[in-house]
């Protein structure tokens, strides 16, 4: 009797095994080769309306080839259309096809191209299986494809530094993103999405077999080539409108190597002082990593501001410049330790510089490469050459005596212009970044690089770009946001956007 009861009870339990095992994201790995229908956990079409006779197509031309364990012959045209999605937003962040690849081999092995809308599996949604407990997201962005697939590439640039997901096993590369408990899922799925991925990249008419004709497609206008013309991202934040007492910067807040935003706010805040708050880059900016009161009083338009590791700490610094109204009548710096989240001042000097007033800018840069910040002060307007001109300040000198003569560079004084210093053509020299915002004949917030190897003399990059004419709403900053190490431009326009948020745009450089 026990041996019968034995063997009726254990076909049972394989049946119970193997039907949990296809409705969770991943498949045991004593799995069958061949492709089983997922169990019917509810997911939504990842565009809407119905599927094109042009995904169904290629489905039909590529299941005879595909092999995999997840996915397989079981592609269809709903499949393509997810993976359409993730190849489009790869292409949006200026990535190679191999991060399609990744990305694709991913959303196979993890929910067979489906965008699960109800976890099964702990709190997994979508086509990755992420989970919101995890930080992936909230569960309606999950359940986005587009936002799905930034997550997902956010995570694999920062987890792979030096572009490293660019050679190696696609399926080791995914489980490092993913963390998965089964990471031989991912590699038997990569021969599949290099089918899928090859044909979408370039929307190529040509397949492994005939495509079946269908109706003409419209064609396509010619996309923009050169700098700044493909926006990267475009995302509002969680900030509301931000006025002139409000100042953006960009800085590595939290050392996830993801550029976060930092909006300094010098007056009208109920604290009495100059607060910061961050917004963290690895969410776009939607998530608050800090928000506080500094050590210092309320600021106003005769300070400029930015962020930097001043004490070598490997956290970033407030630095504040008061060009006028001081008690010493020089132009005075105030450098506040971000390791106390602000509240201890590093450094409180007059420099060696006379007042400045609206017609100064500055930076913070090493410029003399010794290891230490320097303050970098350009003259925009006003100056008697009729250039811009540049002094640097000696960090180690605490900012008393300059490193060199004042610079006069080749770019012409204007008004509406906004610089910075960063080291643009990665040659360990800093670089001048004037943007124009407008005023330019084109009509176009207009990008010039005066190269610092030059003495400032030569131009490195002269660019148009996407962005129309800007003012006094918009603040524009360069930072490598999708990690092909090229500065791209981030244009946050403060005020006056339709969402009566701050907004977001980020151009691929």
């Amino acid at each position: 009797m026990a041996v019968a009861q034995g063997s009726g009870a254990r076909p049972r339990l394989l049946l119970l095994a193997a039907l949990a095992a296809v409705s969770i994201g991943l498949s045991p790995a004593t799995a069958a080769a061949t492709p089983r229908p997922a169990a019917a956990a509810p997911s939504t079409s990842c565009v809407p309306g119905p599927v094109t006779f042009a995904d169904r197509a290629i489905a039909d031309s590529l299941r005879p080839y595909m092999n995999g364990r997840r996915l397989g012959g079981l592609v269809s045209g709903r499949s393509i259309a997810c993976a359409r999605v993730i190849v489009r937003h790869v292409q949006m962040r200026g990535l190679a096809q191999r991060a399609a690849v990744i990305a694709v081999t991913t959303a196979i092995a993890e929910s067979t191209l489906h965008n699960r809308t109800v976890a099964v599996d702990h709190d997994s949604l979508g086509l990755f299986q992420q989970r919101p407990s995890q930080g992936w997201g909230r569960p309606d962005q999950l359940v986005d494809p587009g936002y799905a697939t930034d997550a997902f590439l956010r995570a694999m640039v920062r987890k792979h530094p030096g572009g490293s997901w660019l050679t190696g096993d696609v399926g080791a590369v995914c489980q490092r993103v993913q963390g998965s408990a089964h990471p031989g899922a991912y590699g038997p799925e990569a021969h599949d999405a290099q089918l899928i991925v090859a044909r979408l990249w370039s929307e190529a008419r040509t397949a492994p077999s005939a495509v079946p004709a269908g109706p003409p497609a419209a064609p396509k206008p010619k996309a923009p080539t050169g700098p700044f013309q493909r926006a990267l991202t475009t995302a509002g934040t969680e900030l509301g409108p931000l006025d002139g007492q409000h100042d953006l910067a960009m800085a590595d807040w939290n050392g996830d190597d993801r550029l976060d935003l930092v909006v300094v706010k010098g007056g009208g805040a109920v604290t009495g002082k100059t607060d910061v708050r961050i917004m963290d880059g690895a969410t776009d900016f939607s998530t608050l990593l800090l928000n506080t009161a500094t050590a210092l009083g309320p600021t106003d338009a005769r300070h400029a501001y930015s962020v930097a590791d001043w004490n070598g700490d490997a956290v970033p610094d407030l630095l504040v410049v008061q060009k006028s109204g001081t008690a010493s009548g020089r132009t005075e710096v105030r450098i506040v330790d971000g390791a106390s989240s602000f509240q201890r001042l590093l450094l409180e000097t007059a420099i060696g510089h006379a007042a400045a007033d609206d017609r100064h800018q500055f930076a913070s840069a090493d410029w003399n490469g010794d290891g230490r910040l320097d303050l970098v002060m350009v003259q925009v307007s006003g100056t008697v050459s009729g250039k811009m001109e540049v002094q640097v300040l000696d960090g180690a000198a605490d900012l008393q005596r300059p490193l060199a003569p004042t610079a006069t560079t080749s770019e012409g004084v204007g008004e509406n212009r906004q610089v910075s210093v960063d080291d643009w053509n990665g040659d360990h020299r800093p670089d001048l970044v004037i943007v124009q915002k407008s005023g330019a004949t084109s009509g176009k917030t207009e990008l010039r690089v005066l190269d610092g190897a030059s003495g400032l003399r030569g131009y490195l990059l002269q660019a148009r770009t996407a962005q129309a004419s800007t003012d006094d709403r918009h603040d524009i900053l360069t930072t490598d946001r999708n990690g092909d190490r090229r500065p791209d431009l981030v244009v946050v326009q403060k005020t006056g956007t339709a969402s009566g948020r701050a907004e977001v745009l980020v151009l691929v450089g």
